[in-house]
């Protein structure tokens, strides 16, 4: 059985998907550890993303499927997920990259030396151009919070779970997937493995996810909105 999965939502990115697969293939390439697959769920309208998976396929395993649901970003992190067949489910952002070469070699031993399911890393962040070189390191931290979007733990992209976890990022929340998945996984699991050591290197870029949201006029309400809607999930009103 493969040991780890690394599960990669994909989408054109506004241009950028070419240059943002081909630098997170390289930065799984270097692994020191080789025990894995590559799993990608696609929403891109274009071939870009399977055409680079395809040049790499003789360096790794790499599972693609075309997503035409278009269903949004959790939805189709959830889709990756469940392609998987290693004993780790890593979540891997498309834009995102693995900061040193131990990084996975690191996530299996921490998993092997105790029975906790969810695991988080450190991290580092990086602009689009790496002009500034790596800066706001990060180790992840639990608060009781997470819930209401106070986010010490940071992206998905320093998430790994044991495949047994069967829960999956809700698709109400666009802007909270992470913090109420981690609260989800809290709520049924404990607190996660914490990994200080720096493993992800997330991208910031005027074309992630997040920036889309918080450009949004209506940003504030619809954050708001899913703070009331994961509160009442999780009966903590």
């Amino acid at each position: 059985m493969t040991r780890i999965s690394i599960c990669v939502p994909t989408w054109e990115c506004n241009g950028y998907s070419e240059v943002f697969t081909r630098e997170l293939f390289q930065s799984i390439k270097k692994q020191s550890f080789d025990d894995y697959e590559v799993c990608i769920s696609d929403q891109s309208d274009n071939n870009i993303v399977l055409e680079t998976c395809e040049e790499y396929a003789n360096y790794f395993s790499i599972r693609y499927f075309k997503n035409t649901e278009k269903n949004g970003g959790p939805a189709n992190t959830n889709s990756a997920m469940d392609m998987a067949e290693g004993e780790i489910i890593k979540v891997m952002f498309q834009d995102d990259l693995f900061y040193s070469r131990d990084c996975l070699k690191e996530i299996s031993e921490a998993f092997d030396s105790t029975d906790k399911k969810w695991l988080v890393s450190g991290c580092n962040h990086i602009n689009e151009s790496f002009s500034t070189g790596h800066y706001n390191y990060m180790i992840p931290k639990w608060n009781d919070d997470v819930i209401r979007g106070v986010n010490t733990i940071s992206s998905p992209s320093v998430l790994s779970v044991k495949s047994e976890i069967k829960d999956r990022f809700d698709s109400n929340v666009p802007h909270l997937m992470d913090c109420e998945y981690y609260y989800t996984l809290y709520s049924q699991y404990g607190e996660p493995i914490i990994v200080e050591n720096c493993h992800i290197t997330n991208r910031m870029h005027e074309n992630q996810h997040s920036h889309i949201y918080r450009d949004d006029e209506n940003y504030q309400n619809n954050f708001n909105s899913e703070v009331d809607y994961c509160l009442n999930k999780h009966n903590l009103v």
